[in-house]
């Protein structure tokens, strides 16, 4: 996924021309669900997925981010989701370095397993992210993570016999800005 990445921004850079481009950002990433303690079957960090993202800076202080992700892990792992972003922070709408924070909301559906099978559960809630990166005229790169509610989580892991644990979010985002 990251080869993804990097090899995007290796062909968008040269096609960056000199008109003011307007602040609205399509982009792809790097996407990685953390679940402390979690049970076989959910994600717990070492999965990688993808995602697709829309962004729009009202302001160089605010902006609004939805992200759509998919981990198939090998190891069983299945999600697909979206977060919702609120950012205030500053560097949101200009070239050069960002730096960001604001509230979040998740929606993810993913399968489980239980001693009858699999099957399709729904998590959903808030969370705080925090992101920086740096916008070079028309492309921007962001390292950006969410710390999120956990309580859906912690059924599964409490029906799995195991402890509480955090729940993170990870992202390597590259956009665009049209």
């Amino acid at each position: 996924m990251l080869r993804l990445v990097f090899i995007t921004a290796l062909i968008l850079l040269p096609s960056i021309g000199s008109a003011e481009p307007t602040n609205f950002r399509a982009g792809i990433g790097a996407f990685a669900l953390d679940i402390g303690h979690a049970p076989a079957g959910l994600p717990d960090g070492s999965q990688t997925g993808f995602s697709l993202f829309g962004e729009f800076p009202q302001s160089n202080h605010t902006a609004s981010r939805f992200i759509l992700y998919r981990i198939d892990g090998g190891d069983g792992v299945r999600l697909t989701g979206g977060e919702t972003q609120l950012m205030w922070g500053m560097g949101l709408a200009q070239p050069g370095f960002r730096l960001y924070t604001g509230p979040a909301w998740h929606y993810d559906r993913m399968r489980v397993t239980h001693s009858g099978g699999h099957n399709t559960r729904t998590f959903n809630g808030w969370g705080w992210q925090i992101g920086t990166g740096w916008q070079y005229r028309a492309v921007t790169l962001d390292v950006a993570a969410t710390f999120r509610d956990r309580h859906d989580y912690n059924r599964e892991t409490r029906r799995a016999g195991l402890p509480k644990g955090d729940v993170w979010t990870h992202n390597l985002l590259l956009s665009y800005r049209f």
